[in-house]
């Protein structure tokens, strides 16, 4: 719909429709006539949660990440066309930007507050929503290839680039678009995501394996595998590619300083976050659940020791499923962990 000619597809003003193009119109902070810049991209509802277009944190929207002037660039990828178990990862971006609704601020630039160390976090920061990568239902290649010319885009604009997915398969595309060379990745998940696929599969059981043959990966840290959720196939192929694999259930027994201590330091790290790297009494929206996951605060922490190690040059969080968590509270606690994470970084 182009609403500055007050049209829907072919349908002229004045035709079908008339009055709802003119309040779509002024929805957007403008009437048919204005220039472009007259169209307000900021969404502006104060701190009303149930208020204003839902962009992450009501950051302001510039579709395609063009002319982007941000520190920070949010970028959505509904797909779950990778995942093998339940779907509704597609909807993972906007259940994450919903959540992250209760942490709007008036003024982005003021930062967010923690009570708990009496500062406030990403203060100065400016910070763009791009929307949702264009995705081609069922011809996943295509869509991939948009993943990643939409992260060049960004890093072409010197915006550090935050991913939000999505089932898992999505991060290849994603480290595909980084040319950093000697790349460290940090993989938080349930399982390993190292599995053998079939000859030009793209799914979200393999995202690692593909991601080590790329040539700038060179050291692969992965982190919360547990349980039962994994084989001998999986763990053969992470050895073979020399990973290091730090259990849930290692983390119990040694502690988070110990876990710290074995991620080595690096000149670039990237950060791929499955949530279900957390137990599901903590983020119940993801499709494949283990007991026995991460707590918040130990999970926090863990992202939040990061940046001590290096550069982080992007990061992204997948397999947020709104359909199995009605509570809304894995899009929540998804968008605080972006926050906490990003506020490391910048800090």
């Amino acid at each position: 719909m182009d609403i500055r000619r007050g049209r829907r597809d072919n349908v002229p003003a004045g035709g079908r429709f008339p009055t709802l193009g003119f309040a779509i119109l002024l929805a957007a902070g403008g009437i048919a006539g204005n220039p472009p810049s007259a169209l307000a991209q900021e969404p502006d509802s104060g701190l009303t949660t149930f208020a204003g277009v839902r962009t992450f944190v009501a950051a302001p929207y510039v579709p395609r990440c063009e002319n982007l002037q941000a520190d920070i660039a949010i970028l959505g990828v509904p797909f779950d066309e990778g995942t093998w178990g339940w779907p509704g990862e597609r909807y993972g971006p906007r259940d994450i930007r919903e959540g992250s609704q209760d942490y709007k601020q008036h003024d982005l630039k003021d930062g967010f507050y923690s009570l708990d160390r009496d500062l406030y976090i990403l203060k100065g920061k400016r910070w763009a929503d791009c929307g949702d990568v264009e995705i081609s239902p069922t011809v996943p290649l295509a869509t991939n290839d948009r993943v990643t010319e939409g992260v060049r885009r960004i890093l072409a604009q010197h915006a550090f680039p935050v991913v939000i997915g999505g089932d898992h398969s999505i991060t290849f595309p994603i480290l595909r678009a980084i040319d950093t060379p000697g790349l460290m990745l940090i993989h938080f998940d349930a399982h390993l995501d190292t599995w053998t696929s079939a000859p030009g599969n793209i799914d979200h059981s393999s995202p690692i394996r593909r991601a080590a043959a790329l040539p700038n990966v060179k050291k692969i840290v992965q982190i919360g595998m547990r349980g039962l959720a994994n084989d001998m196939e999986a763990t053969q192929n992470a050895r073979s590619l020399g990973t290091r694999i730090i259990t849930a259930e290692a983390i119990r027994r040694k502690g988070l300083e110990w876990t710290i201590a074995q991620i080595p330091k690096s000149d670039a790290i990237y950060v791929t976050l499955d949530v279900d790297v957390m137990d599901p009494s903590v983020t119940p929206g993801t499709g494949t659940y283990e007991p026995g996951g991460l707590r918040f605060e130990e999970l926090d922490e863990l992202l939040t020791s990061i940046p001590s190690k290096g550069r982080i040059v992007g990061f992204d969080v997948v397999e947020v499923n709104p359909l199995r968590d009605p509570s809304g509270r894995t899009g929540q606690t998804a968008a605080r962990l972006i926050l906490d994470l990003l506020g490391a970084i910048f800090h």
